[in-house]
């Protein structure tokens, strides 16, 4: 295993564990996340069905529960009316370190599992004119559509001001784009 990976989930196991109680349940779902990473980018192109578990129905998308999660108990597959479909893994945490450290370790995690054939590029997200965080993109020629996003944002008005981190695996429109 990368020896990268080890102290990725150290990392954010334990700075989980400072942030609240709901943070402490934070662990990886597999047993090789770069492997499993690859193979839900190989899934893209069938709207990650091998991934789909549960469903609950809306009006505009269809939520799916992940039958394999890079972070246990986190990952859910998006499909939206049209066709648009995402693997996403998301945490919250009251404390802004953990947020960032979070950030920073899934950033290393995707760069050392995709590789050199993806390029990066960090946008500003914002809504209504309001910051709400960073945003990383990593996208590839030989995937086209197809964008990883790790992102580190506050919505406004969110409840106890929670940082929400997201690692992102789906349709480019559907993530965050360059100004």
């Amino acid at each position: 295993m990368n020896a990268i990976l080890p102290r990725w989930l150290y990392v954010t196991v334990s700075l989980g564990m400072t942030g609240c109680a709901s943070d402490s349940r934070l662990s990886l779902g597999v047993s090789d996340p770069c492997e499993s990473l690859q193979s839900i980018i190989a899934d893209f192109d069938n709207g990650f069905a091998s991934y789909r578990g549960a469903r609950n129905d809306f009006d505009s998308f269809t939520l799916f529960r992940a039958r394999e999660e890079l972070v246990k108990g986190h990952c859910e597959v998006w499909l939206w009316a049209g066709g648009d479909s995402a693997y996403v893994c998301s945490a919250n945490t009251p404390v802004e370190e953990v947020a960032e450290q979070r950030y920073q370790n899934s950033l290393a995690f995707v760069e050392e599992c995709v590789g050199s054939d993806w390029q990066k590029e960090t946008v500003t997200r914002e809504r209504d004119g309001n910051y709400l965080g960073l945003a990383t993109r990593f996208t590839s020629a030989s995937k086209p559509g197809l964008v990883i996003s790790v992102q580190n944002i506050t919505p406004p008005g969110s409840y106890r001001n929670l940082r929400s981190n997201y690692l992102y695996i789906g349709t480019a429109g559907r993530s965050p784009k360059p100004e």
